[in-house]
């Protein structure tokens, strides 16, 4: 274990002193907020353009559109039907329509433009749909207050038998954004460790450092190494983000914290990370250089995101048999279990198959990946085959 921890120190002070390093770890929240708040920024200063269209109201309802028009959308009347499409022209307006009975009989107008606009097309569709039905109903003499009653809605209110079973919405928060930040530490931290075991195998230091201690070593070093290193990023960013958070957004973030089963995020969020960062590693002793990468290995990275793939049945039903299959399956389990348990209350059995499944994953994949590490590390000059892997898999220590 002293050898493990000392691994894992020189990982930490390596990265530390590296400029690339410092570098992203300043400029990632710069471009999380650049990103997060350009777009609402450009939706805010993306202002609507002001357009005009002429209408000859023979329905005497006109002033009625223009009540419930927006600033952006102007609505003028004009007399003169055969003479609308030249000034229409010749005023640069954006066209034109005819309210008359026609309208009212079929449902149908013509809106002729000179150039178009979905947005206020959009509008005058709504303002024309609430002039037809209001027309109609005038003819039929059915009072207003009569439609609204019939047409009403049915409100459905849902009320949980018990107070357990109601979602907490800051519970569901913090979960997602927990297993936001350990997706990413499973990403950058195990891209980081994929290009260490590969740089080192390149540079045949390994053949030093397995001169003076385990491979397992070695790699539970690395693990730990990184798995720090992605700690440090993300403390960093909390120190950040959350005083801003709770100023900004008046967010109660201690309350929702104290609102989540914390001991189980952390559990399925580490067994996770530490599942996901043997297969990187391991994988990464595998290469020569990224680029000559086989198909096989390069889907190991694909695998973390295969949670993904089942959110949606999840979202929409936390208890179905996919959500159940998901929180059960170890490759999807650290990130579902923690979404499922958010929005419902998780059988005990089911948390408990599903955390004795990710153990013996985790330590079974950990065993798997040492042996491809040992023999990867020390193989020079060419990316293993996927039928390589296999047999360093099975081979048997004497």
């Amino acid at each position: 274990m002293k050898d493990t921890w000392k691994i894992a120190k020189w990982e930490v002070m390596r990265n530390l002193t590296n400029k690339q390093f410092i570098i992203g770890l300043l400029l990632t929240p710069v471009i999380m907020v650049v990103f997060g708040g350009l777009p609402v920024l450009l939706q805010r200063w993306n202002e609507p353009a002001v357009v005009t269209y002429y209408v000859v109201d023979e329905l005497g309802v006109l002033p009625s559109l223009k009540a419930q028009t927006p600033d952006n959308v102007i609505l003028e009347e004009y007399a003169e039907k055969e003479s609308i499409e030249k000034a229409v022209q010749e005023n640069k307006a954006a066209g034109y329509f005819l309210l008359d009975s026609g309208f009212v009989n079929t449902g149908q107008i013509e809106l002729k433009y000179n150039e178009r606009n979905n947005e206020s097309i959009t509008v005058i569709r709504t303002l024309l749909t609430r002039t037809l039905q209001n027309q109609r109903i005038q003819m039929a003499q059915i009072a207003p207050e009569q439609v609204a009653y019939l047409t009403a809605p049915a409100e459905v209110i849902s009320v949980p038998i018990s107070e357990a079973d109601e979602p907490e919405a800051m519970e569901m928060l913090v979960s997602t954004v927990f297993v936001v930040l350990i997706f990413f530490l499973i990403f950058t931290s195990g891209t980081m460790l994929m290009q260490s075991a590969l740089q080192e195998r390149r540079d045949r230091m390994a053949e030093v450092v397995l001169s003076s201690i385990l491979p397992s070593q070695l790699m539970q070093g690395k693990i730990l190494g990184h798995f720090l290193l992605g700690m440090i990023q993300l403390v960093f960013w909390l120190i950040i983000g959350l005083p801003l958070v709770i100023y900004f957004i008046d967010f109660p973030v201690w309350e929702a914290i104290s609102a989540t089963n914390i001991p189980l995020l952390l559990f399925f969020g580490l067994l996770g990370y530490l599942l996901f960062s043997a297969l990187f590693v391991s994988m990464g002793a595998t290469m020569e250089d990224l680029q000559s990468a086989g198909n096989s290995q390069g889907l190991v990275i694909m695998i973390p995101m295969m949670s993904f793939l089942f959110l949606g049945p999840v979202m929409s039903n936390p208890d179905g048999t996919i959500a159940v299959f998901a929180s059960l399956f170890p490759f999807t389990s650290p990130a579902i279990m923690i979404i499922r348990n958010a929005m419902t209350k998780v059988p005990g059995w089911q948390m408990l198959v599903s955390a004795i499944l990710l153990l013996i994953t985790t330590w079974v994949i950990s065993k798997l990946a040492a042996k491809i590490f040992r023999i990867g590390m020390l193989m020079y000059g060419k990316t293993a085959t996927i039928g390589e892997i296999v047999k360093w898999v099975r081979y048997k220590e004497s």
